[in-house]
């Protein structure tokens, strides 16, 4: 029995020493078996073939501008041993994603119905939020296990058939949506972040607010309880929960409501008044 307890010991303190690591800026820990390096590789392999197909937005200002609000985000997240990537996808979709190792993707489609820049800085928290929680990281260590995953090259080539299905599952996973937890923490840290990098937290809840109007279906009743996805109602009041812990001087944060209509706005719909009704098709939530 002695022999099973050191055992129990010694397994215990190597997974503290090499696989125990930070997932969230509120001290909480998971165990992580895949290196940063073959996170990136994976991520870098996905990003690929996300630009292969998409069609980036090619305005240098709107660029530079969600790139300038995402660095800012990346301070703060706590997590700085890999290169952030903040891209922009011209489609109507509204929505925003990230793959694992650092790349975070948001579609004119949403940017169009943002109001401010605070609520762009949530959405780009959210996505932080993700791969700070190496959450796509953690669904695929559970699938494929860390042997199989160590073993793949994902260099920057054709992918094999093998790389292209564990690809497939990863789109799967951040294009489909994580658990109701895993988005939950998301919220959690993408509010955090944009509140401590000098943003007003309300507008996370602004935000929700506006994806679920947007929502053509509006889940209700004893549906709630099957779904994968927390409702939007779920998702507000834990926002406001969250918020009412952080500093009263948060809550003097900007907006920025002037400068992302100058930044964003004008650029992408010529007409700010009717921008907001120009777009209202596809995917209406970021995951």
């Amino acid at each position: 029995m002695k022999k099973i307890y050191a055992l129990i010991t010694v397994i215990t303190l190597f997974l503290t020493a090499c696989g125990f690591v930070r997932t969230s800026p509120f001290g909480g820990e998971s165990l992580i078996l895949i290196p940063t390096s073959q996170e990136v590789a994976i991520g870098r392999q996905a990003a690929a073939e996300v630009e292969k197909k998409a069609k980036l937005c090619k305005d240098p200002v709107i660029n530079r501008y969600v790139q300038e609000v995402g660095q800012k985000i990346v301070a703060v997240c706590g997590r700085h041993d890999i290169t952030y990537h903040f891209k922009v996808i011209e489609s109507d979709k509204l929505n925003a994603f990230s793959l694992p190792g650092g790349w975070v993707y948001i579609y004119t489609g949403l940017l169009k119905h943002l109001d401010n820049e605070a609520e762009l800085a949530f959405v780009l928290g959210h996505e932080v939020g993700h791969i700070v929680g190496r959450h796509a990281i953690k669904r695929l260590q559970v699938i494929y296990g860390i042997n199989f995953l160590l073993s793949l090259a994902f260099k920057e080539h054709q992918p094999s058939p093998v790389e292209q299905k564990i690809l497939n599952v990863l789109f799967n996973i951040v294009l489909a949506g994580y658990s109701r937890q895993e988005e939950f923490e998301a919220d959690a840290m993408g509010v955090y972040f944009a509140g401590k990098a000098g943003w007003n937290p309300v507008a996370s809840v602004e935000t929700i607010k506006l994806l679920d109007s947007l929502m053509k279906f509006k889940p209700n009743g004893i549906t709630e309880l099957f779904m994968d996805h927390p409702t939007n109602r779920e998702r507000i009041e834990k926002l406001n929960r969250i918020i009412s812990t952080f500093p009263k001087s948060w809550l003097t944060n900007p907006f920025n409501e002037d400068r992302y209509k100058e930044m964003v706005l004008r650029r992408l719909n010529g007409d700010i008044e009717g921008g907001k009704e120009s777009s209202n098709r596809g995917s209406n939530s970021f995951k």
